[in-house]
């Protein structure tokens, strides 16, 4: 069975969140059908190319140190975005998580005003260092020829500040923000305009 597996999965793999490695499944015995090589390489910004750690500690210590809520957090922030998505409304991806961050506080018996919530997230999320080994990732990439693009919830302006404080502004041939087109990832809307940005199909 566990020689059947081998041969069943390809020895390739595809980069995910926060670098994990994933394996490309496919019949290795099947010939597979010719593709083209992609043109533009699209890149999510946070956790995926800089770590979040002191973010998540600045977040968790504005919770009394309640490292357990975080996940609550994150998935109240991502759920208010997609509501607010949905609902043809834009917000910036901060306030959203400032509110958000709000909401549990205060159904955790937390105090927490706006401004004390907002500080927690901004301040830290921009001076965010990119993962060991995404530098060298990138160069090889535009080494290979390939048009590199990072693509964010976030606001320009703070992809601009997060990308000059990380080093990572000379990698990529463009930023993009769904600042400018009002929907946040994963609508589909989303990645069609970023697509379209590129003049590229998906």
């Amino acid at each position: 069975m566990k020689n059947n597996r081998r041969d069943f999965i390809k020895k390739s793999t595809i980069l995910g969140a926060a670098g994990a490695t994933i394996p490309a499944i496919g019949f290795a015995n099947k010939k597979e059908p010719k593709t083209d090589r992609p043109k533009v390489l699209f890149f999510d910004v946070n956790e995926t190319l800089l770590d979040l750690t002191a973010m998540k500690d600045s977040v968790a210590k504005a919770l009394n140190g309640r490292n357990d809520l975080l996940p609550l957090w994150f998935t109240t922030m991502l759920q208010y975005s997609l509501v607010s998505t949905v609902a043809n409304q834009y917000n910036d991806f901060a306030i959203i998580g400032a509110a958000a961050l709000q909401m549990v506080a205060a159904n955790n018996g937390i105090t927490l005003s706006h401004d004390e919530a907002k500080k927690s997230i901004v301040d830290p999320i921009r001076s965010l260092p990119a993962h060991p080994e995404v530098a060298s990732s990138l160069q090889r990439l535009k080494d290979a020829g390939y048009t590199l693009v990072s693509f964010t919830n976030s606001s320009n302006k703070g992809v601009e500040t997060q990308f000059k404080n990380a080093g990572l502004t000379k990698y990529f041939d463009q930023r993009l923000s769904i600042e400018d087109m009002g929907k946040f990832k994963p609508h589909v809307d989303a990645y069609n305009w970023a697509a379209r940005k590129m003049n590229i199909k998906p």
